[in-house]
């Protein structure tokens, strides 16, 4: 069995579920291979068995390209899988297990591209920095402790190996998850009119998101439309109790030029405006999770070189709804970002994940014929 497939085993193997993600277990399988091939790496300590994963191949010229991935992975759920999901089981041309596709297969693609330039003993024409994060799933934590401590490093291209089925993308949506909650006062059930019920409230409120979905929804190419969903909900005491408290947790995807903090101020405007018709008691917004989009022009080096290795005319560029560390590392899309790997984003967070085994192959040739494309005088 080819190395490089033993490796991404290897990966499989480790549970690396987020929470609580004990991404240093996978740092310490890249110091091991580090190691034995003799190639330099940095670890970063995050504490709790958790770390980033680094290696710099210095190139010949002055730019410098990330290659970024994570080491967690959401859990593989309660339903029974055909494969156990730290097996790294093959069976046939497919790799199974928790993040075969999402995304340790383009974890290891991207390391063993860098590493099989290092062993040609090849100096690409940018310096190429593999970064291993942890925490993706939940906060990003990695890629956050790698912005406080690396303030004065350059990015100037990004190339995150999420799972895209080596697709072009050159763009994701934003995520804004916020908590809205309603206030009331207790009574007893058969005297509601003694009490203030939050639930009442909040019914009022969804309607109001409700109308709001169709607002603020636009679209914008080759990310598509944005949404906006209520996802969760929870209140009261007990049948008999008119509730005081009832919360629910709302998900929005945005798109170019939407602004989370415009989109919150809006929200809240108009929740104000509720209260002064006195048409509900008291409310809060809690912001849960904000990352932007991302949006890069094809028109970039990094694009074109990749558009150029997959023989497409420029037009075959697509987008993607999930969110990447991008958000974290490159906010304002103001650095060239591609996104690109040979998972399957629709085996995401799904049993029975499994990746290509021939297209994990190909993807290696793929990121190490970028690298060497990426500043080349002889371009493409």
């Amino acid at each position: 069995m080819m190395d490089e497939v033993k490796f991404l085993q290897n990966l499989l193997r480790i549970n690396s579920s987020n929470p609580p993600g004990n991404e240093h277990k996978i740092t310490e399988i890249f110091m091991e291979r580090c190691k034995e091939k003799g190639l330099p790496f940095k670890v970063a300590s995050l504490g709790a068995n958790r770390s980033n994963f680094e290696v710099t191949l210095k190139g010949t010229g002055e730019k410098h390209l990330f290659l970024c991935g994570h080491m967690d992975t959401v859990s593989p759920g309660e339903q029974e899988w055909d494969y156990s999901p730290f097996s790294g089981e093959i069976v046939g041309d497919r790799v199974y297990g928790r993040g075969a596709s999402d995304m340790k297969s383009g974890l290891a693609a991207m390391y063993l591209a860098l590493e099989s330039l290092f062993l040609e003993n090849i100096s690409p024409p940018a310096s190429v920095t593999f970064l291993a994060t942890a925490g993706e799933e939940v906060d990003s934590c990695g890629a956050r402790a790698f912005l406080l401590e690396n303030e004065k490093r350059k990015i100037d291209a990004l190339i995150i190996g999420e799972p895209t089925n080596e697709k072009i993308v050159i763009g994701h949506k934003g995520a804004l998850w916020l908590e809205i909650t309603t206030y009331g006062k207790t009574a007893h059930g058969s005297m509601p009119e003694q009490g203030i019920n939050a639930v009442d409230h909040m019914v009022k409120i969804v309607k109001l998101l409700d109308m709001l979905r169709a607002e603020w929804e636009i679209e914008t190419l080759p990310l598509g439309r944005s949404s906006l969903a209520v996802t969760m909900i929870e209140g009261g005491i007990q049948t008999n109790v008119i509730p005081d408290r009832c919360t629910i947790r709302v998900d929005i995807r945005s798109v170019p030029p939407q602004s989370h903090n415009e989109l919150i101020n809006d929200l809240g405007e108009k929740l104000n405006g509720l209260v002064a018709m006195n048409d509900i008691y008291k409310f809060r917004v809690t912001k849960i999770l904000d990352r932007p989009s991302i949006l890069t022009s094809p028109s970039k080096n990094l694009i074109q070189d990749a558009l150029s290795l997959k023989g497409n005319d420029g037009s075959d560029c697509f987008g993607v709804s999930y969110y990447t560390d991008a958000a974290v590392l490159n906010p304002l899309s103001e650095i060239p970002t591609l996104i690109y790997g040979q998972g399957n984003e629709k085996l995401a967070h799904q049993p029975n994940e499994w990746v290509s085994v021939s297209c994990y192959k190909r993807s290696i040739e793929f990121y190490k014929n970028l690298i060497l494309a990426y500043e080349n005088k002889d371009r493409l």
